[in-house]
């Protein structure tokens, strides 16, 4: 039996969860009522892991993470009508997400930060704002669909450089090929703690004291249990020492211990 509205709601850890699983009822109820698709902002991983979990319990009707192309990191939750079966379905004219390239003048080289700080500084808000793929000369930038007119026709300047916005089709993206350097070795568990030490070339006891700290994050949640297993696929941050990914879980070396493969993002 699906869930009800308040059960979802005891689910949140924090206040603004509270909103987002209202949010999230809201919008289901919408493309329901209306047969039209209905979506969040975009949203981080760890809210992203609080939708999984309050849809498992309403059944998933519709529901579907999306970021405008596969691999994205940052996505809305989107609900379609019966009549839809995936995001594919809806007409261009009607998808939440745009995509805008910009180019900057004279060939210079930007980050992602500058990028972003200019977007922020054109007043929109970081949950209107998907994924930006930046290239040696160009950067693809994600939005809600409502923010590309503006942003396609204000945003002049990032970082050092003026730039020259353009529409990009979704299919078109220029998506940079994820750089990391791969880590091999065995750990006694899955345990946090432990998977730690590989990533980030820690001791058992500095891994526990980054979790102790509140340093630590798995797939955008603070993590501070050090007990606590990573599954395959977890995207693991350490504020001040970067990213990394449990690639793979492999089997049992010849001690009994777990074979791994991080990939730390370089």
């Amino acid at each position: 039996m699906p869930a009800k509205r308040e059960e979802l709601l005891s689910l949140a850890q924090q206040p603004e969860d509270r909103l987002l699983i209202s949010q999230l009822w809201d919008k289901m109820s919408q493309a329901e009522k209306y047969f039209q698709p209905a979506c969040t902002p975009f949203l981080d991983l760890r809210q992203q892991n609080l939708c999984r979990t309050a849809m498992e319990r309403m059944g998933n009707r519709g529901f579907f993470l999306y970021g405008g192309y596969p691999q994205a990191e940052r996505r809305l939750a989107l609900f379609l009508p019966d009549y839809m079966e995936t995001p594919d379905d809806i007409p261009l004219e009607d998808n939440p997400i745009c995509a805008l390239r910009a180019r900057p003048r004279g060939g210079v080289e930007l980050n992602h930060r500058d990028y972003l700080g200019s977007l922020m500084g054109l007043g929109i808000r970081r949950e209107m704002v998907g994924d930006i793929l930046v290239s040696p000369q160009s950067a693809d930038i994600l939005l809600t669909a409502e923010m590309g007119e503006y942003v396609r026709h204000n945003l002049e300047k990032a970082g050092h450089a003026s730039i020259v916005m353009e529409p990009a089709a979704l299919e078109n993206l220029l998506i940079p090929p994820l750089q990391f350097k791969t880590l091999r070795d065995t750990v006694p568990s899955l345990r946090l703690d432990a998977v730690l030490t590989v990533a980030f070339s820690l001791s058992r006891g500095e891994a526990a004291e980054c979790i102790r700290r509140g340093l630590v994050q798995v797939d955008g949640a603070d993590a501070l249990k050090g007990d606590k297993p990573v599954p395959e696929g977890a995207r693991i941050s350490l504020r001040g020492k970067g990213k990394a990914i449990l690639a793979q879980i492999g089997g049992l070396s010849k001690k009994g211990r777990i074979q791994i493969e991080v990939h730390k993002l370089i």
